[in-house]
């Protein structure tokens, strides 16, 4: 026995129950947090029961992403061991199987993806996840179960970090500090629809060729950070000396940016992004701040209340430091946001990242490759 309590039907009432829906699961578990050897599949986990509002997915895909990662390591401890076991995941693409009372937005049997809550203790990682229907949208029928479970977390953090923190208007210039990570990648797809004048950000000397064809970025606007040699506007020659973010803009014409991500984090990189923002009117966006791990390391009321007056600090600190706006990002569920995505993703004007999969039970090879960061893409599960 997990913990989950007795096996039994999806739901109470009769409109939530379909034939063919097992009372019982598989399930990546994490019991104690730790490495990957702590998620292990069983075979006994309860159906989730559904809420009026949610529907019951049948998962075909599910995405293993750096979050499910630092949690299992203990990340937010606070937060997370009292909703031990764990199953984690927080995308999904799958089909409709059963029907909480009042759902109605779609049938059995249509298929759907869209993102988890960051803070929910059953996730995706398993055959069966419940979901509210208003954070779902149909899959694009364009798209693999895998690109659909790749992109609604990594794509809702972009949207809060460019639309709701940093207000994105036309013809911002966007500058990202990550752009060859799957958030990144989303940053940039999601600037240019909205009509940016430039984005322009640091990359591996690995992703470059692949982030300036995906993005249809010019290499003068992408900095290789881990280039021996450094690159000013083409020339790769072995007599140039490595080159900061600084150098490679002020060499390649970069002017100042109205809008900027961080998704490497650290305060080197926080003051090395504000140099590069317009003076008044730049707004920072850090997808690094410190508020989960307050809260993880303090408990909800008081890492929050310590959290916010770490966030009051550091804004004083950038605008008189720097004259610019100061934001920690973190992923909230945002329904409007997701059917803006979802539209975007059905009309073929975002893309999904590349993505490699794994079957369920080897999930914890998933979660190695997760962290290795060997693959330039999303991993998957497909139970």
């Amino acid at each position: 026995r997990l913990g989950w309590g007795t096996p039994g039907r999806v739901c109470g009432s009769p409109r939530s129950i379909m034939r063919g829906v097992p009372s019982v699961m598989r399930a990546a578990v994490v019991r104690a947090f730790g490495g990957p050897e702590v998620v292990r599949v069983a075979g006994n986990v309860p159906v989730p029961k559904l809420a009026p509002d949610e529907v019951l997915i049948r998962v075909a895909a599910a995405s293993v992403s750096p979050l499910d990662t630092r949690v299992r390591s203990g990340y937010a401890a606070a937060l997370f061991a009292p909703m031990l076991p764990l199953i984690l995941g927080r995308d999904v693409s799958g089909t409709v199987v059963a029907l909480g009372t009042n759902a109605r937005a779609f049938r059995i049997g249509a298929e759907v993806f869209g993102a988890l809550s960051p803070v929910s203790g059953r996730g995706s990682h398993c055959e069966f996840v419940a979901a509210r229907e208003v954070h779902l949208a149909p899959k694009p029928t364009a798209w693999t179960h895998a690109s659909a479970a790749a992109t609604p977390f990594a794509a809702l953090t972009a949207w809060r970090a460019l639309v709701g923190d940093c207000q994105l208007r036309e013809n911002d210039k966007v500058l990202v500090n990550g752009l060859g990570s799957t958030v990144g990648n989303f940053v940039a797809q999601l600037a240019k629809h909205a009509g940016a004048a430039v984005v322009a950000g640091s990359v591996g000397k690995r992703s470059v060729e692949r982030v300036a064809n995906e993005l249809k970025i010019g290499k003068e606007n992408l900095w290789i950070y881990d280039s021996s040699t450094g690159q000013s506007r083409g020339d790769t020659s072995s007599n140039i000396k490595k080159q900061t973010m600084l150098v490679h803009a002020e060499e390649n014409n970069w002017g100042a940016f109205d809008v900027a991500v961080d998704l490497v984090g650290g305060e080197s990189s926080e003051r090395l992004l504000a140099k590069l923002l317009k003076k008044g009117t730049g707004r920072l966006a850090t997808l690094h701040g410190n508020l989960a791990r307050s809260i993880g390391e303090n408990g909800i009321l008081t890492g929050t209340a310590l959290g916010s007056l770490e966030l009051a600090r550091k804004k004083t600190l950038y605008r008189m430091q720097h004259d610019i706006g100061y934001h920690w990002t973190v992923m909230r569920l945002d329904a409007d946001a997701f059917r803006a995505i979802a539209k975007m993703a059905n009309e073929g004007t975002l893309a999904p990242p590349r993505t490699k999969s794994y079957k369920l039970e080897h999930v914890r090879h998933a979660f190695q490759a997760t962290e290795s960061n060997e693959f330039a893409g999303k991993i998957v599960l497909e139970p």
